[in-house]
């Protein structure tokens, strides 16, 4: 269906007006806030009113303001001529917003007190809270949605409808997560350039540290320090897989059916592939955008170092530099007694050429050779064989490569033991040795006699994230 069918001819004429949109949008936004302690959407005429006629006061508006009004039918021309106070405006403003052609609003007459009330269209509700969040985004709280979902599937038992209240709750979160996490992951660049726009250079590395784990952003740093989804994840992953149960997924078909009113395989078909999104999201989807996320703050954030180097260099007292600098020049000069020329032994004095700027940072002072006073002598130490020997077996030990490719096929032989397939949740991963030698291992793996397959999702450990892969033998 098009929307075009759904709202009136002018819907968008008053934010098109190039003079005056910013007007009709903070009037359309007062009278949606003039709402916000009312039981509905219906308020006095007189007091939506007053309320637009404080706000063109108080921001100066020409009350011979030039309103296009398209219910002419309803307009006095005399009116318009006579308009020559603030509330006269307001009257006009309400008058075109609530007219046929716009139909943000709707004015009413009340049969118990014969005056007019003011009521939000649903489209006038709907495009007042978009401009609110054009304006001002709202934050998502990604962990609310873990948490939603863990608790949702740990209390089955409790609720009635086990699809409205269960599969369809826990899809929703799970694309809210999602959908969020996928806008962070787009526009992640535009708040990084928001953060390094900072005044000072202090201010800039106080708190540097934090950007680079990606403490800035709120919302993610609470997701990512809890490790929730991991904490939950096989719980929440065994639950959604109990809903495949014969049973259960029977009540939830009917419960599908009843609420989508739908068919029977269609509903089966809804449920299976709730479930499935479901499931791919948090099993796998999850760690490929999070591993997207650190990977873009990691990149986005160097130039915050490169900003920091300009902001240290931009405050510098570029004369005063100057001045200690040849006069360090000087110092030197005169204690060596140099009037012509600069010998070998000072051309390592500046660097200017590697820092591209003059101050204090730049500057070395040149090593002075020093006299040998006197002689030192040792005695002669004789070595046997057996020294030679043992000081050549330590050398060969601390040689050693122990991820050698021989030692990796017999580490891969001691894993698998007598099974066909191992992957790897049956490496041991305790520690950075350990994570090393499975790495390695699948480095040699075709070489050693095994065929490695790479799978689906990540496991973490040790701060990193490692894609999944299975071996066999050949």
């Amino acid at each position: 269906m098009n929307i075009f069918n759904l709202i009136p001819i002018g819907f968008f004429n008053p934010l098109a007006s190039g003079s005056n949109n910013r007007i009709y949008a903070d009037c359309l936004q007062l009278i949606y806030d003039e709402y916000d302690r009312e039981i509905t959407f219906r308020m006095e005429r007189d007091r939506i009113r007053d309320a637009i006629a404080i706000y063109l006061m108080d921001n100066h508006i020409d009350v011979d303001l030039d309103i296009d009004d398209y219910s002419l039918e309803q307009t006095v021309t005399d009116e318009k001529a006579a308009s020559s106070s603030y509330s006269d405006l307001a009257s006009q403003i309400i008058r075109k917003l609530a007219s046929d052609e716009v139909g943000w609003l709707e004015e009413e007459i009340d049969d118990a007190t014969f005056g007019r009330n003011i009521i939000m269209t649903e489209q006038g509700i709907m495009l007042a809270e978009l401009l609110a969040r054009l304006e001002k985004p709202e934050t998502a709280e990604f962990s609310s949605y873990i948490y939603n979902i863990y608790n949702t599937l740990s209390n089955i038992e409790q609720y009635d409808d086990i699809y409205v209240d269960v599969l369809k709750n826990v899809y929703k979160n799970a694309k809210g997560l999602s959908k969020d996490l996928k806008t962070l992951a787009t526009f992640i660049k535009k708040i990084i350039e928001r953060m390094i726009h900072e005044e000072t250079f202090e201010s800039l590395t106080e708190n540097l540290l934090d950007y680079f784990n990606g403490d800035f952003i709120k919302e993610y740093s609470r997701l990512t320090k809890r490790q929730n989804i991991r904490t939950y994840r096989r719980v929440i992953l065994q639950r959604l897989n109990d809903l495949r149960i014969e049973v259960t997924k029977e009540n939830l078909v009917i419960c599908c059916k009843k609420e989508e009113k739908i068919s029977d395989d269609k509903a089966e078909e809804c449920v299976e592939d709730m479930i499935n999104n479901t499931v791919r999201f948090l099993d796998g989807d999850y760690d490929r955008i999070m591993s997207n996320i650190k990977h873009k703050i990691n990149v986005y954030l160097q130039v915050a170092v490169g900003r920091a180097r300009f902001i240290r260099n931009k405050e510098k007292n570029i004369r005063g530099d100057i001045e200690k600098t040849l006069k360090i020049l000087g110092d030197e000069m005169k204690e060596l007694d140099i009037h012509d020329s600069i010998p070998d032994e000072m051309k390592s004095l500046f660097t200017f050429d590697d820092n591209q700027f003059i101050d204090l940072s730049s500057i070395s002072y040149p090593r002075r050779s020093q006299i040998i006073r006197e002689n030192s002598t040792q005695d002669l130490v004789e070595i046997d064989e057996e020294d030679i020997e043992r000081t050549r077996s330590e050398f060969e030990k601390e040689l050693e490569d122990i991820y050698a490719k021989d030692k990796m096929s017999e580490y891969l032989n001691s894993i698998i033991g007598e099974r066909l397939k191992i992957d790897t949740r049956d490496f041991p991963l305790e520690n950075k040795v350990q994570l090393l030698k499975m790495l390695s291992s699948a480095v040699y793996a075709e070489e050693s006699g095994y065929i490695i397959e790479v799978e689906d999702g990540y496991i973490e450990t040790d701060q990193m994230l490692i894609r999944k892969f299975s071996m066999k033998r050949k």
